[in-house]
């Protein structure tokens, strides 16, 4: 099922499967007094990539060996985790809001052994949406997980990610195993751009921790620009399939272990620990 949220300016889709951002729709009014479009989110091909804008929880990334461990049990988790699988209960609609909540499950538990309630909140502000994620810790233990938003967005090659400010940052990239390589790439040299080129994402994403910017520029040339907030994240993906229409610009709490890290997932990098009854916000804001 897909929910529409719209107003005189902006409409959005949202699939109940994974909470996911489906439509990203800006309202024009033309030279002829008549309403034109233009679709800022990539509209989707499954030939090409499954998703548009998954929401990644409890891990970002992959986890060595696919496993982790917590008190001495070992559990499996796939890479991006399962809540982008999973079917979420639309709990509020409203004219400019949108709830969707997804509670533990006997499913979960299995490899997520929490209790929690995930929730996904759209809201129109000036010039755009916030997509905030919420994620409560409903149990009567410390909660560890990762969460990260994964919006795709149309492009041409040509295109740039400016950030708001100069960074001198590296990147990692991903080994044979998906997992992140030790060393990084230099990418950014007290410098903010990022040009998309046909072949910048010829081995998987480019992964950056420790980012000092609040958020990031998509500069289109045909002029329909955006502006993403990272809502305080500390890590970034940038990523698409290589020489693809659309490009991911991706805030993380959290990432991808490292090629040799150990399993357990309380000294994992970037885990947040959740304590019990506590409430994590994350949003994550789309202007044009």
């Amino acid at each position: 099922m897909i929910e529409i949220m719209e107003n005189e300016r902006f409409r959005i889709s949202v699939k109940d499967v994974g909470a996911e951002l489906c439509a990203f729709t800006e309202k024009m009014p033309d030279a002829a007094s008549c309403t034109a479009e233009y679709e800022h989110l990539w509209e989707g091909n499954p030939a090409v990539w499954q998703g548009q804008s998954p929401l990644l929880f409890p891990i970002v990334g992959r986890l060595r060996e696919d496993t982790y461990q917590l008190g001495g049990t070992e559990y499996n988790m796939a890479k991006h985790g399962f809540a982008k699988h999973m079917r979420f209960t639309l709990e509020k609609k409203e004219k400019d809001m949108l709830v969707f909540v997804l509670r533990d499950t006997e499913q979960t538990r299995i490899g997520f052994p929490f209790s929690f309630a995930l929730r996904v909140i759209y809201t129109f502000v000036p010039n755009g949406i916030r997509m905030e994620f919420r994620v409560t810790n409903t149990d009567s233990k410390t909660m560890y997980f990762s969460i990260g938003a994964h919006p795709a967005f149309r492009i041409a090659l040509g295109d740039k990610i400016v950030l708001d400010e100069p960074e001198t940052l590296g990147a990692y990239q991903l080994d044979e195993n998906f997992l992140r390589a030790k060393t990084q790439i230099p990418v950014f040299d007290h410098s903010d751009t990022l040009v998309i080129t046909e072949h910048l994402f010829d081995h998987d994403a480019l992964i950056f921790d420790g980012v000092h910017a609040k958020g990031a520029s998509l500069i289109r040339a045909d002029g329909h620009n955006l502006h993403v907030d990272f809502g305080g994240a500390p890590c970034l993906g940038i990523w698409a399939k290589p020489a693809a229409p659309y490009v991911c610009i991706e805030p993380w709490y959290g990432i991808d272990d490292i090629c040799d890290a150990g399993h357990d997932i309380t000294k994992k990098e970037r885990i947040l620990a959740l304590g019990a009854g506590e409430v994590f916000r994350f949003p994550v804001t789309i202007t044009v």
